[in-house]
């Protein structure tokens, strides 16, 4: 008899993720031990932007010294960053001087850099998105009393929302955005920085919007993004497909593109998420 869930009772939903595999692991496992069944339905794939010259520059500035924090916003950052390092000849947990400091926007990314071996010194201690760090960030005339270096390197992706950027640039900070990666249609034509990924076991929208599941089905759109490419490839969405966003931003997109989210996860973790869904469940489709 399988071990009934500790937390929010998932049990008989069916959780479509439209994350790759090496994304999702920890999500399935929170779902799966909450009693769902997942299946993952990649829309979104990364690669590094046709010219590296930008941020290979900027990680050198960073390895030299000449940044007074550095701001990962991403899991996937860290894995573009890390992967410049190694074509750069830098070890990653070398990248970053014993003086600079370093801030992480959530638990994962900061699992992520803890992973190469760095240690970060900032994390908001509960809205970890970009706009929470934006609003716990600290003013400069208390972190650098002296006047000495402001600058901030800020390694993002492309399509980055420029909410976290313009925050610390009016506290008085000099951010310094360089362009990490960039944000494509699953799959990647581009030069990939992430694991490879096997199509099998996976859905796509095509099988999504063909297919009846005997339960209820909910679909997690963990970014504005994401909400975006579901929106061109899924729609119409199934009757009854229950819809949980992933942070306000993605909500606020979702409503933009007329896809009301059921529940909203305040916390981008995966017990937030399956707090969420048990939310969703409860209250039922958006009519």
């Amino acid at each position: 008899m399988a071990a009934k869930p500790q937390g929010p009772d998932l049990t008989g939903l069916f959780v479509v993720l439209p994350r790759t595999p090496d994304r999702a692991s920890a999500m399935v496992r929170e779902l799966e031990g909450s009693g769902a069944s997942v299946a993952l339905m990649p829309l979104i794939d990364f690669q590094f932007p046709a010219d590296t010259d930008p941020l290979d520059r900027a990680l050198n500035s960073l390895k030299a010294g000449r940044f007074a924090w550095v701001v990962f916003t991403s899991v996937t950052t860290v894995r573009a960053v890390t992967r410049r390092c190694a074509a750069l000849g830098i070890r990653p947990d070398a990248l970053v001087p014993a003086d600079t400091r370093i801030a992480a926007v959530g638990a994962g990314t900061r699992q992520a850099l803890e992973e190469i071996g760095v240690d970060i010194d900032f994390l908001p201690d509960t809205d970890q998105s970009a706009r929470g760090l934006a609003a716990s960030w600290p003013d400069p005339s208390g972190s650098d009393p002296e006047g000495g270096d402001l600058r901030v390197l800020l390694p993002q992706a492309d399509i980055a929302d420029p909410t976290l950027h313009d925050a610390l640039t009016s506290l008085g900070w000099d951010v310094r955005a360089v362009t990490a990666y960039c944000t494509v249609d699953y799959p990647a034509s581009g030069v990939r920085f992430t694991p490879a990924v096997s199509a099998e076991g996976l859905l796509d929208p095509e099988a999504f919007a063909a297919s009846a599941p005997a339960g209820p089905r909910a679909v997690v759109l963990t970014s504005p993004s994401i909400a975006r490419r579901f929106a061109r490839r899924c729609e119409p969405v199934p009757a009854g497909t229950l819809l949980v966003a992933i942070g306000d931003s993605t909500a606020a997109r979702m409503r933009e593109l007329g896809l009301a989210p059921d529940a909203v996860a305040k916390q981008p973790t995966p017990a937030g998420i399956v707090q969420a869904l048990s939310i969703a469940m409860s209250t039922g489709p958006t009519p």
